[in-house]
């Protein structure tokens, strides 16, 4: 009897916990599936935008120009060490409103965009 017992309690057990396995999975799955996959509306919400947390050591990498240009470009009058700040920062150093720092920063990928146009032009008349 003691055995009939202790084998019918934990098969109670175990149903209970594979109850509570096959609950919590169902749980996890649904908040996973409810996650939303960033697009381009949903992205830059407030001061999410990665234009504000990119510096201008990076920047002047990425397009090719020099850091004094983007400064220039952006309106500033640096001072040692701020090639290392996020854009954000520097417009809160500088006291310039983030639609300044965006229009600035649109100058500075048009210019990009333009090199890379007359760079394309050049290229299809030597062809």
């Amino acid at each position: 009897m003691k055995k009939n017992v202790r084998i019918s309690i934990l098969s109670i057990f175990i149903v209970i916990t594979i109850f509570i396995i096959i609950r919590q999975s169902t749980i996890i799955y649904f908040q996973i599936k409810n996650i939303n996959i960033p697009n381009k509306e949903n992205r830059q919400i407030r001061d999410m935008s990665t234009h504000k947390w990119i510096t201008v050591k990076k920047l002047s990498k990425r397009y090719n120009m020099a850091e004094e240009a983007i400064f220039k470009t952006l309106e500033i009058t640096p001072s040692s060490g701020d090639e290392n700040l996020y854009v954000k920062d520097l417009a809160d150093k500088y006291n310039k409103t983030p639609d300044e720092m965006k229009i600035n920063l649109k100058k500075i990928i048009e210019s990009d965009k333009n090199i890379e146009n007359d760079i394309n032009i050049e290229g299809k008349k030597n062809e």
